[in-house]
Order: C-alpha cells, then structure tokens, then sequence
C-alpha cells in the first residue's frame, strides 16, 4: 500500500507576491540614499523609511504599507489607474503623527507607483470619494522619487536646511557675439540740426542708405558718406575711422556712439522684415501686406514661430481684437573685450497692424504676468535664428553668432524644488499694475489669458549648441567694402 508524501509547511502565491513587493521598496529605497527598515509586526504598515542628507540620519521617517498584485489595477491605461483603499485603513494611516505612503508594486514587471496619503485624503470630501488616480509618469516609486520623500518627511518648520545635490548644467545666455562689422566707420559735419531734417532729405533721394547717427552736428555711419543717398547729409569733408578702433576705444562717448551704430545696422539690414518702435524702445516684425499670419524659422520638420498675427474677439469670433509682432530689445555691450548683443524678448501689439493696440498696455502686461522661462527661451531662440540667417537681406554689414552658452557644475536639479507656495505669489505685476487692473484691461480688449499663453506656447525653435567666448585677439571684421544700404524707416533712427 502507497503511503502518501508527508505535506511540509506551504508558502502561498499570494505571499511570495507580498515579499516581491516589499523587496521592491528595499532595493527602491536604498537606490534614493535612504534607509528602509521592515517591522516584525504588521498592523497596516509595513516599514518606515528613514530619510538620509549627505550621509547623515535625519532621524525623520515615513511610514510604508505595501500594496502588491500582478493582476492590472481598475480602469488601468497606459497612462494611469485608480486604486481605492479601505476606509479603516485610511482611519490608520490618518490618525498617526507621522506621513504615510502607500506603494503599489506589480512585482512581475519590477513596476511600483506610490501615493501620498495626506496629500490626497486629507480633506474630508476626498477621503469620502476615497479613490486617487495614480499617474504612472509622474509617481513612479524610484530614484527619482527622492526629492518627493524629502518634501514629505521634514516638516517645514524644522528649521532643518537640505541642499539639493549638486549637478552639471548648461546655462544659455541671451548674448550674440558679434561676429563681423564693416571694417571702416565715415564721419562729417552736418548739414541738418536733427533726424527730421535728415529724413527729409534722404527721403527724395535716390540710392538706399546704410544706418547712420547725428552726434555733435557730425554724421557717423558705416556706409560711405561721400556716396549717395548720404551725402545729402554732409557739409564738408568726410573722414574715414578704422572701426575697430571705435570698437576698442576707452571713451565712453565713443563706445555709446558705436553701440548706437551696431544697433540701427542691426535694424536696418533687416528693414524689409522689422521697424523699431521709439517708444517702445525695441523693433518688432512688421506686418504682412494681407495682414495674414507670418512665420519664420520654417523648413526641416521644424513648425517655426508666428511672428505676425491676428488674434479675434472672444465676443465677436469675426472682428479682429489685435494684432501680435514678435518683438526685441537689442542692446549692444563690450563684455571683456568682445562685443555681443543682449536680446530682451518682448511683444507688440497694434490694432491693424500699424498703429498700437489702445490695449497695448493691458495685453503687454497679461502677457508678462504669464510669461514663464521656456517661452523666454524659446522666442530668444527664434529671434537668434532670424538673426543669423532667416529671411536675411543679401550684403548685410552687420552678422552675429549663436548665443554663447556656459557650463556649471553648480546646477540645480529641479525635481528638488517643491511646488511654489501660493502665498509667496507676487499680487503686482512687473510694470507696477495689480493682477485685477491687469484682468479688467484684458475683459476690456475682448482677451482671454487662454489667448495669451497661445502667443507663449507657440512651437520652440531648435536648442543651440555651446559657443564658448573667444578671446579679444580672435575677433575679426568683415572683409567685404560697405557699400550703400537702404533707407531706414523714420523710426529706426
């Protein structure tokens, strides 16, 4: 007779499940830089993690209760899924006085969520829904979880400071180096007292004219000034400067004179495309004969920018509320010998393309108040790509670079950051108007802030490469003769 094998002591499937999961935390927790300790006793939480800066014990822990399955989560997507604790276990996990995580691993996949108990039950109404969606993007239980542990397990009046880990970065400025200007700069006396006078001048005379300043009753410009249209201007001799001394000169009269000529070349080589607005003291895209949208940066797969657009009523879907130009404040400096341009993205509104917006103020200052870095970025990108090429009139005396990037090893890695208070929100805008006058003069203009932010949000153009500074021995001029330009518009001057 068979005698039956002798039943030792049977593990369940559904405890090896349990002990993958708890095993998932250990391995996740040690990756972070903490400390995972599992408790003995089980009564709703299965271990504590003990936070660790810069090799220290904190002696701040927070609670861990593993939830494991293999089996999918309810209404689970590729994106997220949601998962419902039971009510005591909530009570539990609330009553105590330190934070609580729950994670939720799927052990078969080497796949863990987590979830904040607080921050998702502690008001009363979400603790009776009692279901949180879990994002299986943003609340993976891994390394990079890290900074969120932080953030939960010191208590904010701790006085304790944590430096977040240090990091490469790179840093991309908004300076152009200036890469080729003409080689000779012309002077002579005037023939007018001011810039209306000139323009009346050049207005009738046939030739196109480079950029040019009155300073002193003398004429300055790049462009020969014993050629037509500029010598209309003149009255006597004309003298001609080799401009890097200009360039390299110790007088500040004569270094603001050479900026003040860099920038209106800046704007002149371009007069087809841009104009510069006096007041606003930037120069902005003009607008398109049919008043239709302009894009530039187009081609290779790349979207481009809009440049130049209508934006319609939210009242009235039909009527034209403003137009947008992109605009730029270019402003030419001498950093360490080399010459660069700072651009200072902005905006410019106007009611049919020419005249400004009545709105203009209102419009300028909602779109600052949402105004955030990477649409900083990203239109001081567009602006270096029209620079160096786009749309760029042949035979211009003015060519800069890519903007100049730098790398630091001191940088910041930003998941170290919590989310802003909403009390640290600043109630004032940047030109000194309060949110609410700045809203009213939005309602006023027919404007949404969804509106704005899709000026913000139009398509990035592509990152730049480092460029590292040259030295001062390594700029060159351009090699090429200036020759006569165009005539500017009466506001470029």
């Amino acid at each position: 007779m068979a005698v039956p094998p002798k039943r030792g002591k049977r593990v369940s499937r559904q405890t090896l499940i349990g002990e993958g999961g708890v095993s998932i935390i250990s391995r996740r927790v040690n990756e972070m830089g903490f400390l995972y300790h599992d408790r003995r006793v089980d009564h709703g939480i299965d271990g504590e993690i003990e936070l660790v800066a810069d090799g220290n014990a904190l002696n701040q822990v927070i609670m861990v209760q593993s939830k494991a399955s293999n089996l999918p989560h309810a209404f689970e997507t590729a994106d997220s899924f949601q998962w419902t604790p039971k009510p005591e276990d909530l009570d539990y996990w609330l009553g105590g006085n330190a934070p609580v995580i729950v994670v939720l691993s799927r052990p078969a996949e080497d796949l863990a969520w987590w979830v904040d108990i607080r921050a998702e039950f502690s008001e009363p109404r979400r603790r009776v829904e009692g279901t949180v969606f879990v994002n299986k993007h943003t609340q993976v239980f891994d390394k990079s979880a890290a900074p969120a542990m932080m953030r939960i397990g010191v208590p904010r009046d701790s006085g304790l400071f944590l430096p977040p880990p240090p990091k490469k970065e790179l840093l991309t400025s908004n300076l152009l180096p200036v890469e080729a200007f003409p080689n000779s700069i012309f002077v002579a006396p005037a023939a007018v007292k001011d810039y209306g006078a000139a323009w009346d001048i050049l207005r009738d005379a046939p030739g196109e004219a480079a950029a040019w300043i009155l300073h002193d009753r003398m004429v300055i410009s790049f462009g020969d000034l014993r050629s037509r249209p500029l010598r209309g201007l003149c009255d006597g001799g004309v003298e001609r400067h080799d401009a890097a001394e200009w360039a390299d000169s110790d007088d500040e009269d004569r270094l603001h004179q050479f900026a003040d000529l860099l920038r209106r070349t800046l704007v002149n080589d371009r007069r087809r495309d841009v104009q510069w607005h006096q007041d606003r003291h930037h120069m902005h895209f003009r607008a398109t004969r049919n008043l239709s949208p302009r894009v530039v940066g187009r081609g290779n797969g790349k979207r481009g920018r809009t440049v130049f657009g209508p934006h319609y009523s939210k009242a009235e879907p039909e009527r034209v509320s403003y137009y947008h130009h992109a605009a730029v404040n270019p402003r030419f400096r001498r950093i360490d010998g080399q010459w660069l341009c700072q651009l200072g993205v902005d905006y410019c509104f106007t009611h049919d393309g020419k005249k400004e917006s009545s709105f203009a103020d209102g419009l300028l200052a909602g779109i600052k108040r949402l105004e955030r870095h990477p649409a900083v970025l990203g239109w001081t990108r567009m602006w270096e790509g029209y620079l160096q090429g786009d749309l760029l009139t042949a035979g211009s005396l003015l060519s800069v670079g890519r903007l100049l990037t730098f790398e630091v090893d001191r940088g910041i890695d930003d998941d170290w950051w919590g989310p802003a208070p909403t009390s640290s929100a600043d109630d004032e805008t940047a030109d000194g108007g309060s949110d609410r006058e700045v809203e009213a003069a939005l309602t006023e203009a027919g404007v949404d802030q969804e509106d704005l932010l899709s000026l913000l949000n139009d398509m990035p153009a592509v990152p730049s490469t480092p460029v590292p500074i040259r030295p001062r021995a390594a700029r060159r001029t351009a090699k090429r003769t200036p020759r006569p330009r165009g005539r500017d518009d009466r506001s470029s001057n």
